[in-house]
C-alpha cells in the first residue's frame, strides 16, 4: 500500500524548518543552519599544507576556510593549474566539492568526486561506473535501464539512477542526465578561468532540497504558509520540477501551519530523551561523541512477566518507533540498540522486521547484525548534523553533562540560574 507523503516549510527560530509527513505522522525534519550551508558547494581550492603519515592535504577555500582533503580517497584531483605532473604539490589549485560539513573541531571534509543531483540521476564525477538504486528490486527494468543509458558513462564521470526514476519515463531521465553533463562541463570550463577560492556551484537551500530528495512516490503536496519560501519554491518547481508544480499550495489562514500539525510538540518529542511506546515500555536515546546508544525498557508495559512472546512483541514495537526516530532526529554514524534479550529464534525475527523498516529510508542504512554483547548495531550515512545539534546548545549551568552540581542548586532556587523555554515558530 501506497504511503501518503506531504511536505511542509514553516518558519522557526527564523529558518525555514522543512517537516515530512507520511500517512498522518511526522517521520522527518530538517531545520537549515543559521549560517548558510555550504555542503554541496564547488570550490577552486588551494593546497595549503600536506600532512603524509594521515595520507591528508588541509585546502584553503571561500576567503580563508580550511578544508580536510583525503588523499587515499581522491587519487585524480582536478587540477586547475598547469602541471607537468599528476602529483599534487602545496600550492597548486584543485576542484573540490563539500562532501561534509564541519563538525565540531573537525573542518569542513572536501572531495574531487564530484557529485550533482538530480531528481532521478546524480552524475558522480571519478565514479565512471552507471549504477541503480539498490531499492529498485525489478531485474528487467534494471537491465533495460543499463542498456539505455551505458552510454553516457566515460573516463570522467558515470551516473547513478535515483529511486525517483523508477518506471519512469526514460526519456525524462535521458533529459536530466544531458542537463546534468552540462552543467558539469560548465563548472569545469569556469575553473580554468576563475581565482582560487571562488565558488563555482552554490548548493539550493535545504528546503528546496528535501523537494528534490523526497520520495515523489506517494507525494500528495508541498506546504508553506511563508511567502518567501512560496516563491523559492514555485520558482524551483517550475524550473527543475515543472510535473509537481500543481502539488505546491500556499497556506492562508489565520490558525498557522505549525499550529495545524501540532509541529512544536512533535519537536519537542524529537528532542526527548526518552520515547514512549503505545504498549507502556520506552525508549531512551543518548547521542554521545562517537555513537548514539539507544535502550529498549520494559517500562509500564503489562504482560507476562518473562514471557519470550512478550519480549518478542515489545522488541517489534521498539524496532518500528526505531526507525521513525533515526530519520526524525537525523541520527547518523553508530547506532547501538540494546533489546530485551531473547532468543535466537526471535532475535532473527526481530532483525528481519527492522531490515524492512530501514528499508524506508531514503538515507543510507546498514543493519550489521548483533554483536557478542547482544547489541545490535545499525550505520546511518551522516549528511547533515543531527536534531539536537541544529536545535539545542549546551545548558550553562551543567555545561552539556546533563547533570547539576549541587552547589549550584542553591542559584538555581533563588533565580540567579533561568532556563527559559519558549516556542521558536513566527
Amino acid at each position: 500500500m501506497k504511503l501518503i507523503r506531504k511536505l511542509l516549510v514553516v518558519r522557526y527560530q527564523n529558518r525555514p524548518l522543512t517537516v515530512i509527513e507520511e500517512d498522518g505522522k511526522i517521520v522527518s525534519f530538517s531545520i537549515s543552519e543559521e549560517e548558510e550551508s555550504i555542503l554541496g558547494n564547488i570550490y577552486i581550492a588551494q593546497v595549503q599544507n600536506i600532512v603524509k603519515n594521515i595520507q591528508a592535504a588541509f585546502l584553503t577555500f571561500a576567503d580563508g576556510k580550511i578544508g580536510y582533503y583525503s588523499l587515499e580517497e581522491n587519487k585524480n584531483p582536478i587540477f586547475t593549474n598547469l602541471k607537468q605532473t599528476d602529483k599534487i604539490c602545496i600550492g597548486d589549485c584543485i576542484l573540490v566539492q563539500v562532501e561534509r560539513e564541519s563538525v565540531k573541531t573537525k573542518p569542513p571534509t572536501m572531495t574531487s568526486h564530484i557529485n550533482l543531483t538530480g531528481k532521478y540521476a546524480v552524475l558522480t564525477a571519478g565514479n565512471t561506473h552507471f549504477g541503480i538504486s539498490s531499492k529498485i528490486s525489478d531485474h528487467a527494468w534494471r537491465e533495460q535501464c543499463k542498456e539505455y543509458f551505458s552510454g553516457y558513462c566515460n573516463e570522467e564521470y558515470g551516473f547513478i539512477l535515483r529511486t525517483n526514476a523508477y518506471r519512469v519515463n526514460l526519456e525524462i531521465i535521458e533529459k536530466e542526465i544531458q542537463i546534468l553533463v552540462a552543467s558539469y562541463r560548465k563548472i569545469c570550463d569556469d575553473g580554468r578561468h576563475r581565482i582560487k577560492g571562488s565558488c563555482l556551484y552554490k548548493n539550493p537551500p535545504d528546503f528546496i532540497n528535501q523537494v528534490k530528495n523526497i520520495w515523489q512516490d506517494g507525494l500528495k503536496a508541498i506546504l508553506t504558509d511563508q511567502k518567501e519560501y512560496y516563491l523559492q519554491l514555485k520558482e524551483y518547481l517550475l524550473k527543475e520540477q515543472a510535473e509537481d508544480i500543481e502539488k505546491l499550495c500556499f497556506y492562508q489562514d489565520s490558525w498557522p501551519l505549525s499550529k495545524c500539525y501540532n509541529i512544536e510538540r512533535q519537536l519537542e518529542r524529537a528532542l526527548s530523551e526518552r520515547v514512549w511506546l503505545d504498549c507502556g515500555a520506552y525508549l531512551v536515546i543518548q547521542p554521545t561523541e562517537a555513537l548514539t546508544v539507544v535502550d529498549v525498557n520494559t517500562g509500564k508495559c503489562i504482560g507476562k512477566r518473562n514471557n519470550p512472546d512478550t519480549f518478542l512483541q515489545i522488541n517489534l514495537e521498539a524496532a518500528k518507533e526505531l526507525a521513525v526516530q533515526m530519520r526524525l532526529r537525523n541520527l547518523s554514524g553508530i547506532i547501538l540498540v540494546d533489546f530485551i534479550n531473547m532468543e535466537d529464534a526471535n532475535n532473527r525475527i526481530l532483525l528481519a522486521e527492522l531490515e524492512k523498516l530501514i528499508q524506508r529510508d531514503a538515507v543510507k542504512t546498514v543493519l550489521h547484525g548483533i554483536t557478542a554483547l547482544g547489541l545490535v548495531e545499525i550505520t546511518r550515512k551522516k549528511i547533515r548534523k543531527p536534531l539536537h545539534e541544529q536545535l539545542l546548545t549546551a545548558c550553562t549551568v551543567c555545561h552539556g553533562t546533563g547533570k547539576v552540581n549541587l552547589k549550584n542548586m542553591e542559584d538555581i532556587q533563588n533565580g540567579k540560574e533561568k532556563n527559559i523555554i519558549g516556542s521558536g515558530f513566527e
